[in-house]
């Protein structure tokens, strides 16, 4: 008899990599032969491409008015509120094991399980560094509190699982990789760039591309701060950034006051990002901290040299497998894979140059966009990372997970 799983996610809006990995899952184990259903606790479009049938909550006032007065008092109230619909959906759809993707997801199973006597299995998965969230007493004690109650705590990176096991105490975890479809990347490349892009991508310029939402976790001011210095040196360098998110208007602002408009370019949520990757010279990551970087992976199976921040978690984990996780190294690191540089300050500094010179980090970052423009033997010897991004590839990471749920 096939296993029914419920997938218990924010959404699945196109954009978020937990959402993402949410969809890709429940795909792939749908094509293993389980039964799979999602429920979301919003309902947002568009929609990640995703096999199984589509539940949905629909707090469409999850995320309102956030930092006003209430708020976490109407978070706590729709615990309370939407916990039992859980319980009550499980025992219609007869549900074998929940699979819950992120903090707030993962806080909703254990709930209805605390609560309201929900017996289904519970899988908690982490996908973002559990660090960022210490400087909070009340997130710090919520998550003890929740996933010592889950059955099993899925981290998508070793550093993430070591992070919960040495700082919150959680020892019910392993880590299973995100997975990604390394052949339908390539075949999705193939596709002819939006008309409207194509005279962007020109030849005669270097094209350096970074994907990501804009906020403060992506960094990407800095970027385009530091991108200012390799304009100076060579005038068709471009940036290309794909993404959406609330600092769109402070970047654009930046990049105005930088004199970047005809260098720096904002393209927004692209639902097939493979064709800009392809017809990119570098791939640049700018993050403040990760969980596991899917943007990375989707690079190194294009072949795209990458220059990448050292930030926790992730970067390292994926693109410079012989270096140990505590292991101290000199920026930046040429490595196996990859070029990692030291991870920025975790400072929304979006100003001119005029107003605050940039910093060593910055100049470091800006230092290896000039080195990959001038050196071609250093662009050829990162171009083969297709190789390495097999290691995260659908068929491998499956196995593990149906060995976890057959186990479990």
């Amino acid at each position: 008899m096939e296993k029914k799983i419920l997938i218990l996610v924010e959404s699945l809006k196109v954009g978020g990599g937990s959402e993402r990995f949410a969809a890709t899952l429940g795909t792939q184990l749908h094509k293993h032969g389980y039964e799979v259903s999602y429920l979301t606790l919003m309902d947002e479009n568009p929609k990640y491409d995703f096999k199984g049938d589509y539940h949905t909550l629909n707090m469409d006032d999850i995320y309102a008015n956030y930092l006003k007065p209430g708020f976490y008092f109407k978070r706590g109230f729709n615990l309370l509120r939407y916990s039992p619909e859980i319980k009550r959906i499980c025992e219609d759809l007869k549900v074998d094991t929940i699979i819950s993707v992120s903090e707030i997801a993962n806080f909703y199973a254990v709930f209805s399980r605390w609560l309201y006597r929900n017996k289904v299995p519970i899988i908690s998965t982490q996908h973002m560094n559990p660090e960022i969230f210490m400087d909070s007493s009340l997130k710090y004690r919520l998550m003890k509190f929740f996933y010592h109650r889950t059955d099993e705590v899925v981290c998508v990176s070793r550093e993430i699982e070591r992070i919960l096991n040495q700082d919150y105490d959680v020892k019910n975890t392993q880590t299973i990789y995100n997975m990604m479809d390394i052949e339908g990347n390539i075949k999705l490349s193939l596709e002819e760039l939006p008309q409207e892009y194509g005279e962007l991508f020109t030849k005669d310029c270097f094209n350096f591309i970074n994907i990501g939402r804009l906020n403060q976790q992506k960094g990407q001011w800095f970027l385009i701060r530091s991108f200012r210095r390799v304009v100076n040196k060579y005038d068709n360098a471009r940036l290309f950034i794909l993404g959406e998110g609330d600092l769109r208007g402070r970047l654009k602002d930046l990049i105005h006051d930088l004199d970047l408009v005809g260098n720096v370019f904002l393209l927004g949520e692209q639902e097939n990002v493979f064709p800009f990757l392809k017809n990119s010279d570098c791939f640049i990551f700018s993050s403040l901290w990760e969980g596991l970087p899917l943007t990375l992976i989707e690079a190194l199976s294009m072949d795209l040299p990458i220059i990448s921040t050292d930030c926790k978690t992730g970067p390292r984990e994926v693109l410079c497998p012989e270096l140990d996780l505590d292991e101290n190294i000199e920026y930046p690191y040429l490595g196996k894979h990859a070029i990692l540089t030291k991870t920025f300050p975790n400072k929304l500094l979006i100003k001119n140059l005029e107003e605050i010179p940039l910093n060593k980090t910055e100049t470091q970052m800006s230092d290896m966009m000039i080195k990959m423009i001038e050196d071609s033997s250093l662009r050829e010897n990162y171009s083969n990372g297709r190789k390495r991004s097999e290691t995260f590839s659908n068929k491998k990471i499956i196995k593990k997970w149906d060995e976890l749920l057959n186990n479990l």
